[in-house]
């Protein structure tokens, strides 16, 4: 018997996945064991060059005796993350998302969590995430320089900074702003501020939590920095998000590395007492990469015809 495959689903899980035979495992995994799940259907949306994922997620599979209402979507080409997980919503059936990334395990209680937020009135639910169990220096560096909003200790608040990486959105609100754009790198932060200037109710909600095994390694490290320095500042560009003066004067971006280190000190000391703590003895590192994604930056808020795949973190 399926886990949550008996009734309609009241939640539909869209998993996008490039290259994650690595971690796709524990994520289904984690769905497995659900405490009082609503019934639910999970998607995965497969765009690696070989079947190594696919390998992985087929067992999950209720035709197979697996335990998840599981359709797995194979794409011969590499698809963008916001685009596999719209192709996700077209097959959905539940008129609640989950998008999940293939590199989250969910917390026992999440698909509960989730479901909660959204029928208490949130049109979209960002979840807390945390750090894997034994993180290196540089993924913790990574990890505060992509998540330090969304961290176990933030107080639930109203926000349009929600990551992809796992967030609850209803169905109706998701169709009526057009879905996630077509871009490598923060299509999610394109598609919260349509919403949030929309006027829906944006919630980070630190009951929902999920654990993202962020990667270690100082070499891929600054080449992810550099893909989300230049996606953050084509996105003020083309979005209109926040930061439009220095869309005005690029040459401002020179400001920002100790702008954001000192945010993240301020955040982390205010928040998350134990990554303060690091970040006081790590800084100079963290200063580091915010260099490297500052560079970035400038360039992805002048107008030309390079894109974020030019920044490709491999």
């Amino acid at each position: 018997m399926s886990v949550g495959g008996e009734l309609a689903p009241v939640l539909s899980i869209v998993i996008p996945a490039y290259h994650a035979s690595g971690t796709i495992g524990d994520c289904l995994a984690s769905l497995c064991v659900q405490w009082e799940p609503p019934p639910f259907e999970v998607i995965v949306v497969d765009s690696s060059p070989d079947d190594a994922t696919e390998r992985i997620a087929r067992p999950f599979t209720s035709e197979v005796g697996g335990r998840l209402d599981l359709q797995l979507i194979r794409r011969l080409t590499r698809t963008h993350p916001g685009t596999a997980r719209n192709l996700g919503v077209e097959r959905a059936r539940a008129s609640r998302l989950l998008f999940l990334d293939s590199d989250c395990t969910a917390h026992p209680d999440l698909l509960a969590r989730a479901v909660t937020a959204l029928d208490a009135g949130a049109a979209a639910a960002g979840a807390a995430i945390l750090l894997p169990e034994h993180p290196s220096v540089s993924s913790r560096i990574r990890h505060l320089l992509e998540f330090k909003e969304s961290l176990p200790g933030v107080p639930e608040r109203e926000t349009w900074q929600i990551p992809s990486a796992c967030v609850a959105i209803d169905r109706a609100v998701f169709e009526r702003h057009g879905g996630f754009p077509d871009a490598r790198a923060s299509e999610d932060w394109l598609l919260n501020w349509t919403m949030w200037q929309a006027g829906e109710k944006m919630i980070f909600d630190p009951r929902m939590r999920v654990r993202h095994a962020t990667p270690s390694g100082w070499s891929a490290l600054l080449r992810y920095a550099r893909l989300l320095g230049f996606a953050s500042g084509r996105a003020r560009l083309v979005g209109g998000l926040p930061g439009q003066w220095v869309v005005r004067h690029p040459w401002l971006a020179v400001v920002l590395p100790v702008g954001r280190t000192l945010r993240a000190l301020l955040w982390c000391a205010r928040y998350a007492r134990s990554q303060f703590l690091f970040l006081m003895l790590a800084w100079p590192a963290y200063l580091g990469v915010a260099i490297v994604w500052a560079r970035a930056f400038a360039e992805g808020v002048q107008p030309g015809p390079k894109d974020a795949s030019a920044y490709e973190a491999t």
